[in-house]
């Protein structure tokens, strides 16, 4: 079953806010300016099953993939 990231994730813990920290000009706000993968679960929604557990949302999958290989 296709997962999917069911709210903004901007508050991780109590009083620590991601974009508070990122600043404006990194690397990360342009890779996230630059990439529309909207066209992403249409795509693969095919290959998964309609029962089951929720997998990771694919999209955010490859955002992950994709920052990991930047910064590796």
């Amino acid at each position: 079953m296709m997962g999917r990231l069911k709210g903004d994730q901007g508050q991780l813990f109590y009083e620590f806010h991601l974009s508070d920290v990122v600043p404006e000009d990194h690397l990360v706000r342009k890779i996230d300016t630059a990439l529309d993968l909207s066209w992403l679960r249409s795509e693969l929604a095919p290959h998964y099953s309609s029962m089951g557990r929720p997998s990771i949302d694919p999209e955010l999958m490859i955002r992950m993939l994709i920052v990991g290989y930047v910064f590796a």
